[in-house]
């Protein structure tokens, strides 16, 4: 009787947990909140770097559906006071158990459960984060080279650069109308500097000393990155900047600590690791490369949900970058395993835009192949300097050699310069006043339009073949030979498209794409031959100024 009423209470028991389970999305964030029984004078200070003993994780267990035997152990965060967290996303739906770990005796044992769903088609199409976190294709015919979502989906990088938005005088209301307009235009990369060290106390997320950390400053930005997912943008994170002697005033622990804690409270959302703005600056910081590689590899071990990772570097031109050249990171790092993709910021000025499809091709073609892309390009910094033309020629030359997509920076958007937080002007030629946005200057709105046309282009297909597009002194071409080319012609004009034996029998449909407008013309249908030739809408001398131009060559099928 003592046993079947023993037994009575456990079914009883397990019914009301599971009564009591809440239902989120796959990819939600779901945060428990914990409070200490013990005063810690510094917990940030306490974290530890290198044996992991931390004070608090939660083991959540998949038991039934897709969660099934997946297991992923989280590190709690404090959060202020005796105020402890953890976060976490579910990767597969179904029902999840959870249990906390912790010396504290108030915040161990603690258990619960989730039921995950998944999001309907038409709700992950609104929102493109809800398919998951960002990842490297890793199988197929262009395996390496481009990024898909968890489900699969293909991603092609369209990055914004919100250097210094977490400037704590910016409103969250002026964060909240740049993701507005940056996620209708369709962009769905945004860069944040969340630093342990900022151009300024108020960016810095840590004191002087860089041990006590503002919790309250890390709470807003934790909102801003939540907002940002829920427009469809995956945040980009920056943890440090390099500077003169950064191992002498900041030391490999302190920075180690920080990237811990940045995972422990950011590791549930959808963003991307970077180490560190310029990390090769001032040779290395001070420091070694192996710091770098060392840093690196605990990054992505300390992640559960291995995010890519990878570092954002200074172009050789500049004073900073000279010690420790390299127009990419594949240069020095390419074969670190820990490394997902390259980056490149080729600098300011038309000398360094104009490098960008060589930097591009070379970073392609290493093995084993790896996505590349310019993760700082010549900025738009005021209107018409550069030119809408120069932007475009950076992402659409970026993209048609191979890169995984594009980034762009412009107006008052790439300093977070705003009327409650004016950024100084240094060097740099940026717009005076506030009488007007800067969020749609030419190459913002060009941006907008590539975005647009790739949309409706199965792009991760195609492979760079500049080879196949002849009599033209800048050629630009992705291509799947035979099927489909997109040629973007920088000077309009005339250019002619070498074809094979047996693509030359076909029928094409031809389409010009205007992309300073939008502009996609109707199809026309040519008969295909060994050399197929094409004149711009516009050209010279009827056009006394050149437009740039892309060409959507498809075949017809019979």
């Amino acid at each position: 009787m003592k046993n079947k009423f023993l037994l009575l209470l456990t079914l009883l028991s397990l019914f009301l947990r599971g009564m009591n389970a809440e239902t989120i999305h796959q990819w939600d964030v779901y945060s428990i909140s914990f409070k200490s029984g013990k005063v810690y004078e510094n917990p940030y200070k306490d974290i530890p770097v290198k044996d992991g003993s931390d004070l608090l994780k939660v083991v959540f267990t998949g038991t039934k559906g897709e969660a099934l035997n997946k297991q992923i152990a989280v590190t709690g965060f404090w959060d202020g006071g005796s105020v402890w967290r953890v976060n976490f996303t579910p990767p597969a739906t179904g029902t999840w158990r959870y249990k906390s770990v912790s010396s504290d005796k108030r915040m161990n044992g603690k258990e619960g459960s989730l039921e995950v769903i998944s999001w309907s088609e038409e709700e992950k199409n609104a929102n493109p984060s809800r398919r998951g976190l960002i990842r490297v294709k890793e199988d197929g015919d262009n395996a390496g080279h481009y990024f898909e979502y968890s489900d699969g989906e293909p991603v092609l990088w369209i990055g914004d650069t919100w250097w210094n938005w977490t400037d704590r005088r910016i409103y969250q209301e002026s964060f909240m109308k740049l993701v507005d307009d940056r996620s209708a235009k369709g962009f769905n990369i945004g860069q944040l500097f969340v630093p342990g060290n900022g151009w300024g106390i108020e960016s810095s997320m840590l004191d002087e000393t860089y041990s006590i950390l503002d919790t309250e400053h890390v709470r807003r930005v934790e909102e801003m990155i939540r907002y940002a997912n829920s427009k469809g943008i995956t945040v980009w994170i920056h943890g440090w900047w390099s500077r003169p002697d950064l191992k002498s005033t900041v030391g490999a622990e302190k920075i180690e600590r920080w990237w811990r804690y940045l995972i422990h409270r950011f590791g549930a959302y959808n963003v991307i690791w970077v180490l560190a703005g310029e990390y090769n600056m001032n040779n290395y910081g001070g420091f070694s490369l192996d710091f770098w590689k060392e840093l690196g590899t605990m990054v992505k071990k300390e992640d559960p949900y291995e995010r890519i990772v990878s570092l954002h570097p200074t172009p050789p031109f500049w004073d900073g970058g000279a010690e420790a050249p390299q127009w990419a990171t594949g240069v020095v790092l390419h074969n670190e395993k820990w490394l997902d993709y390259n980056q490149s910021q080729v600098g300011h000025g038309r000398f360094a835009n104009e490098m960008i499809p060589q930097v591009i091709s070379e970073e392609y073609n290493r093995k084993p192949a790896k996505p590349i892309l310019i993760t700082e390009p010549w900025y738009e910094f005021i209107e018409g300097n550069p030119t809408g033309k120069d932007i475009r020629y950076a992402a659409w030359s970026a993209v048609l050699s191979g890169a995984a997509g594009h980034t762009y920076g412009g107006g008052h958007v790439w300093l977070a310069s705003v009327p409650e937080s004016p950024a100084g002007e240094g060097d740099w030629p940026i717009e005076k006043g506030f009488n007007r946005t800067t969020y749609d200057y030419e190459g913002a709105v060009s941006m907008k339009y590539l975005a647009s046309f790739f949309r409706n282009v199965k792009w991760w297909n195609m492979h760079p073949h500049p080879e196949l597009v002849v009599e033209y002194p800048q050629p630009f071409c992705l291509a799947r030979p035979g099927e489909e080319y997109v040629v973007y012609l920088r000077y309009g004009g005339v250019a002619k498209i070498k074809m094979d034996v047996s693509a030359a029998t076909g029928r094409y449909s031809c389409q010009w794409y205007n992309p300073a407008l939008g502009n996609l013309s109707e199809s026309k249908i040519m008969q295909g031959s060994a050399f197929m030739e094409f004149h711009c809408p516009e050209t010279f001398p009827a056009s006394p100024d050149y437009s740039d131009w892309v060409l959507y060559l498809r075949k017809v099928k019979d």
